[in-house]
């Protein structure tokens, strides 16, 4: 095991090449500043309360990535068959594996990972904005790189960078990005994958609606995404299963809706019992306040998506039809959590800061005119 002293020495290394490597015209943005801080912090602050056990802290899918590098790949080498590259998250696990080979800690380095993918969400986004004339402002990234983002990058997860290869697919215009960012997702979670394409193909179709066709094209293409990510699941068990397409009667039933609203809102743990979620409710609940964007991002992202918009129409149609039929195939599972929804979270919060501005704009051109 890696000693205190030693993991926060790496901890600090990893932070200072971050910080040079960010640094324009030897300044430093406030906003990475203060995230990096905050990054180094905690992950020392993690391992200095838990130790080996960090692996365990939030989600056991730490100890899995643990097992990648230090279990499986020393006895099987890095296989490259296609089952290998999906389920050994190879985008994420070989950069760390290799860094290993330094000395550096596994499990740091996943988390460093994490933290340079939140660096990119952000400056992508903000040359999004940048090239929209939207200026920057605090409360802007709290929408799309706010405290659910910037806890994760903490953690050995793979959550963060799934945020970015989606964001890229989504806003990217670039073909050879906008590929990069389906591959990567269908690397990471090939069902969030397969959402985002059914939600960009949906969009295709929808994208000349007018103005009182919008909410009754949205509503029934919201009603063909869950229905359709909900038999996508039953059709991928059997696929791996090689069992018969069995039926699923209770993808409209109240506690079915009910967790879709409850995505909506951040509080999805509401719909779960103790089994599937070992926190309290208070604690839970507690800790939307300091989440804030866990439920901030989605309403105000559905309040500018309702409010019709030319330009930005078709966007906002693949992003919320990917979340509904992303939530559609994992509401035939016992497990849904906040993480799962921090692609779309960050997605989300950048097109509500955009819709928000862009209405302030016209308005602030309609009185000058």
């Amino acid at each position: 095991m890696t000693s205190l002293i030693s993991y926060s020495v790496q901890a600090l290394l990893l932070s200072a090449l971050l910080i040079i490597f960010c640094l324009k015209r030897r300044s430093l943005d406030g906003y990475l500043l203060a995230v990096i801080v905050i990054w180094t912090v905690s992950v020392i602050g993690i391992y200095w309360h838990y130790r080996s056990d960090q692996i365990l802290f939030y989600s056991n899918d730490q100890l899995s990535a643990w097992r990648f590098i230090y279990q499986y790949i020393p006895a099987e080498g890095i296989p490259l068959r296609f089952n290998e590259l999906i389920n050994w998250r190879y985008i994420v696990i070989l950069p760390a594996y290799f860094l290993t080979k330094v000395g550096l800690d596994g499990v740091l380095a996943l988390k460093f990972e994490q933290l340079v993918y939140l660096v990119l969400i952000y400056q992508t986004a903000k040359q999004f904005l940048r090239n929209l004339k939207i200026s920057l402002k605090w409360w802007h990234v709290v929408l799309f790189c706010g405290p659910m983002s910037i806890f994760m990058s903490t953690l050995a997860l793979r959550d963060v960078s799934l945020g970015y290869f989606a964001l890229l697919f989504l806003i990217e215009t670039r073909p050879q990005l906008k590929f990069l960012g389906f591959i990567g997702t269908l690397l990471l979670r090939p069902h969030l994958a397969l959402a985002l394409v059914f939600g960009w193909i949906i969009a295709y179709f929808l994208r000349n609606l007018k103005r009182e066709n919008f909410v009754i094209g949205i509503t029934f293409a919201s009603l063909l995404a869950y229905v359709v990510g909900s038999y996508s699941y039953l059709i991928g068990v059997s696929l791996r299963n090689n069992s018969p397409l069995g039926s699923n009667n209770a993808i409209w039933s109240q506690l079915k809706i009910s967790r879709l609203a409850a995505n909506i809102f951040g509080v999805q743990f509401l719909t779960f019992n103790d089994a599937v979620v070992s926190a309290s409710v208070n604690s839970l609940l507690i800790s939307r306040i300091v989440f804030i964007d866990t439920f901030l991002a989605p309403i105000l992202f559905i309040g500018c998506l309702y409010r019709f918009s030319n330009t930005w129409n078709r966007l906002n149609i693949t992003i919320f039809i990917s979340f509904v039929f992303f939530y559609g195939l994992v509401s035939q599972t016992s497990w849904n959590s906040s993480r799962q929804n921090i692609p779309f979270l960050i997605s989300m919060g950048l097109l509500a800061v955009v819709g928000i501005e862009s209405r302030r704009q016209t308005k602030n051109l309609d009185f000058v005119n």
